[in-house]
C-alpha cells in the first residue's frame, strides 16, 4: 500500500526507513546506516562508549562472547538478562543502560549483541559489506548521530529494529527523531513530549510487573533525550565512538 503525505520530511522518512530488522534487504543500497532500538540496544551502546569502553565488540550470535573473552581478557561482556533481570552467570553486565553503570569498562574492550537491535547491526554488515556505513543511534544521541552525518554525501536509511519481526512504535520514533534532526527540522517541544509519551506508554505497562531494573532503563536512561555525544559507527564488528575520532582529528596541529 502506497502512503500519501504532503509532509516532505514524512515522505523523505518512507523512503528510507526500514521498518523492522526482517525487512533489511539482501542486498542493501550503498549509504549511512542508523540502526535504532531505543528499548534497549540504542541507549546502551551510547552507554558503555561513554563510561569509557575501548570499543563495543558485536558478535554474530549470543554465546560467542565467552571465546571473546578469552581472547581479550580484561574485556567485560554482555549476555542475557538472567533470573529476575540480575544479569546472566558467566556474563558482567546485559543489555540495560543502568546496570552497566557499575561495571568498570572504562580503557576495556566490551562484546555483546542483542535479539533485535544487535542482530540488525550484523545483518546489515554481512548483506552490505563495505557499501554500508553502519551506525547506532536512539533518543539519548539521535541529535549527535544526526549532527555528525549531516554534511555526509551518502544517503542516510534508518533501521527501526523492531521485535518479533514487527514494527515497534518507539523505534519508529527514534527514526522520526533522528531524521528531523538530519534533515535540519528538529521537533518542537510539542513533537518532543508526543514522542516521550508514545515511548513511556508503549513500554511502561509492560514494565510495570518487571524489576525496577527495566523502569529505570527507561525512564531515566531511554527518555533521556539528547543526553549523550556519543556517536557509535562499526568498524569490523566494532562500534567505536565516531564523535571522538572526529574531534582527536580536529586537534591534531595542522
Amino acid at each position: 500500500m502506497n502512503v500519501v503525505t504532503d509532509d516532505p520530511l514524512e515522505s523523505k522518512l518512507l523512503e528510507t526507513i526500514v521498518p523492522s530488522r526482517v525487512r533489511i534487504p539482501d542486498d542493501p543500497a550503498p549509504g549511512n546506516y542508523v540502526v535504532i532500538d531505543v528499548a534497549q540496544f540504542s541507549t546502551t551502546v551510547p552507554e558503555l562508549l561513554a563510561n569509557g569502553a575501548e570499543y563495543v565488540y558485536i558478535t554474530e550470535e549470543r554465546g560467542k562472547e565467552p571465546a571473546f573473552k578469552e581472547e581479550h581478557p580484561r574485556a567485560k561482556i554482555g549476555g542475557g538478562s538472567g533470573p529476575n533481570y540480575e544479569g546472566e552467570a558467566g556474563y558482567d553486565f546485559f543489555n540495560s543502560p543502568s546496570f552497566v553503570q557499575d561495571v568498570d569498562v572504562a580503557g576495556r574492550p566490551t562484546a555483546m549483541t542483542s535479539t533485535n537491535g544487535g542482530n540488525a547491526v550484523t545483518d546489515l554488515r554481512l548483506a552490505g559489506g563495505d557499501d554500508v556505513e553502519i551506525y547506532v543511534g536512539g533518543l539519548t544521541n539521535g541529535k549527535a548521530v544526526a549532527d555528525h552525518l549531516r554534511d555526509s554525501d551518502r544517503e542516510t536509511y534508518f533501521v527501526a529494529a523492531g521485535s518479533n519481526g514487527k514494527p515497534s512504535p518507539e523505534d519508529t520514533v527514534g527514526a522520526l527523531y533522528i531524521a528531523r534532526h538530519l534533515h535540519g527540522v528538529p521537533p518542537t517541544e510539542e513533537q518532543r513530549e508526543t514522542y516521550r509519551e508514545v515511548v513511556q506508554f508503549g513500554k511502561g505497562p509492560k514494565y510495570e510487573e518487571k524489576p525496577q531494573v527495566k523502569r529505570t532503563d527507561l525512564y531515566e536512561y531511554t527518555l533521556a533525550f539528547d543526553s549523550r555525544e556519543i556517536v557509535p559507527k562499526l568498524e569490523g564488528q566494532r562500534l567505536v565512538d565516531a564523535a571522538a575520532s572526529a574531534a582527536q582529528r580536529d586537534e591534531r596541529p595542522s
